[in-house]
């Protein structure tokens, strides 16, 4: 935090006002005094200034932005029956650092499904796959309509726990609170679309705000996409962003028509090769932004974040043009940190660490982890190979949940505090983009 505190004061003039008005304005509505309490709570705990905690907003809100592409396929669009999901996850490199070269781990509380999460122990897990073969893969989604409930690493957790198939899922998801986040950068972590799919071969997008839900089943052909925008919930409900109120997220359109188009082309042939070379593809295809008035051919200048293995296509151009924000943003939402394609029946992943076009693709067998009796592939590797086969009991966590995202009332007083902190910087950063959206020319 003091490191990006420090960059931040050495942005031009302009920022830096800007920032220090922020810092000394005086707000007396209730939701504003409970946003500082809990800077004030962070900045006690890190031992650190609730002024460090205001300055290195700027750099945090161009620093993480996530912006993954996730697929779903069933038969006929398999080869041999097969059921699979795909997630490419695009993040900031600085949560490969958190994350690791394994970041995959089993939780297992007693008297539930034991499951294997993509995270970090102890801080957040997001689970993928359980021990009754029932998968989930995420992106994060911008929007407006916001309000209190479970979070969607509780829901996710939650249905992971006790759940089996997608129906089972989905009334998790509409018969609990939904917490929503009013997010377009470091809020959308809050806020997901997700794709799930279990052993009988059922395939849904769950796409959902505060007040709505939707679920989107797989139609004849066997396939879905999704990326990091409403592609079925009414965006006029929800507020999620499209490239006229929020021009970044132009590339998710590109990404996701890219990504059908891919599927459709592929139909009947789709196993871990093929979901290979589609997450490793890098052509845009624009053919939905025309609609929004941004007509370019295929093979002109890639826009921001268009494809579905993600790199910063722009990031020293947006440089050489001294456009500083931009080219942050584009290195923070442009990298392709893991790709993870995951088959239910058979209990096991297809991990490749870094981008795929370019990096191995290993496959593991989860099975024995999970405690179940889906038999190993042949050529599956055991998750205590890729970590340290003296110590294969770190990959498994028992116990409670333990992460920040919970509801606090369930917290101890060290996640409490990482909880209260998580919050005043998402509060803070939105708050500070809305306002700049609210004053764009045309807004």
């Amino acid at each position: 935090m003091k490191t990006l505190s420090r960059l931040a004061k050495r942005l031009p003039p302009g920022y830096k006002e800007t920032l220090k008005r922020e810092t000394t304005s005086t707000r007396h509505d209730d939701h504003a005094r409970r946003q500082e309490l809990e800077a004030e709570g962070l900045a006690h705990g890190l031992g650190i200034s609730p002024e460090d905690i205001v300055w290195s907003r700027k750099i945090i809100q161009s620093l993480v932005l996530p912006a993954c592409t996730n697929f779903g396929a069933v038969p006929p669009a398999t080869n041999r029956e097969e059921i699979m999901i795909s997630w490419n996850f695009d993040a900031p490199y600085i949560l490969r650092i958190l994350m690791g070269s394994f970041p995959l781990f089993v939780r297992e509380i007693k008297g539930t499904i034991p499951y294997l999460c993509l995270g970090v122990p102890g801080l957040f897990g997001i689970g993928i796959l359980n021990a009754q073969g029932l998968s989930c893969v995420v992106n994060a989604v911008g929007l407006q309509d916001d309000g209190p409930g479970l979070s969607p690493f509780d829901l996710n957790n939650t249905a992971m726990e006790t759940c089996s198939t997608v129906e089972e899922a989905k009334n998790i998801f509409t018969d609990n609170p939904r917490q929503a986040i009013k997010a377009m950068t470091l809020g959308m972590l809050m806020n997901w679309n997700m794709i799930w799919a279990d052993k009988e071969a059922s395939l849904s997008v769950f796409e959902c705000s505060h007040n709505h839900f939707h679920e989107e089943k797989v139609g004849e052909n066997g396939i879905i996409a999704s990326a990091n925008h409403h592609q079925f919930l009414d965006r006029n409900l929800t507020g999620s962003f499209d490239p006229e109120t929020w021009p970044p997220i132009s590339g998710s359109y590109s990404r996701v028509v890219r990504m059908w188009r891919l599927l459709k082309e592929n139909k009947g042939k789709i196993d871990a090769m093929r979901a290979k070379e589609i997450t490793s593809d890098h052509i845009p295809d624009y053919t939905l932004l025309d609609a929004f008035g941004i007509r370019r051919e295929w093979w002109e200048k890639r826009i921001d974040n268009s494809t579905i293995c993600a790199h910063a296509w722009n990031f020293f151009d947006h440089l050489k043009k001294r456009e500083l924000e931009a080219a942050f943003l584009e290195i923070s939402m442009s990298t392709t940190l893991y790709s993870i394609q995951i088959q239910p029946r058979k209990l096991t992943t297809w991990l490749t660490v870094g981008h795929p076009c370019r990096n191995e693709t290993v496959p593991f067998y989860w099975g024995e982890m999970l405690e179940s009796k889906v038999e190993s592939n042949d050529f599956a590797a055991l998750p205590a190979i890729a970590t340290s086969a003296q110590h294969p009991e770190r990959l498994k966590r028992k116990g409670e949940r333990s992460d920040i995202f919970r509801m606090r009332s369930e917290l101890n007083t060290t996640e409490s505090a990482l909880n209260r902190g998580w919050y005043a910087l998402v509060n803070a950063v939105e708050k500070s983009n809305f306002s700049r959206m609210q004053k764009s020319p045309g807004k």
